[in-house]
């Protein structure tokens, strides 16, 4: 029985982006924050530089590594300017309310606790 094609970069970037954009929608719904949605976009736009300087071996490496992949969100996240929108709201229910934010969600959390 031959192995499932693995996906191409552009299909394995694309899924990654849809990914990250999941999860920002889901950790401010959590929150019940309206998204700053001009620095999701910002975000998203460093999201997908990041993604275009990897090499397929390492967007392979990312996709299938729940921490590579929540590390490379969670930078982006903070490297972006995104977690600075909310900051002080966004800090008082992280802190308040721990288990609030989904799994997925939770490596966000971590920008607002520095």
């Amino acid at each position: 029985m031959a192995s499932p094609p693995s996906a191409s970069a552009a299909d394995l970037r694309s899924r990654l982006e849809a990914d990250f954009r999941d999860r920002v929608t889901r950790f401010y719904r959590a929150l019940q924050i309206t998204p700053p949605y001009h620095s999701v976009e910002k975000a998203l736009l460093a999201l997908r530089e990041a993604l275009a300087a990897m090499e397929e071996p390492a967007l392979q490496t990312a996709s299938a590594d729940s921490a590579s992949l929540d590390a490379l969100f969670a930078h982006v996240f903070l490297e972006s300017g995104l977690a600075r929108k909310h900051r002080g709201i966004i800090t008082r229910l992280v802190a308040a309310h721990p288990d609030l934010l989904p799994p997925e969600c939770r490596p966000f959390a971590g920008a607002f606790r520095a």
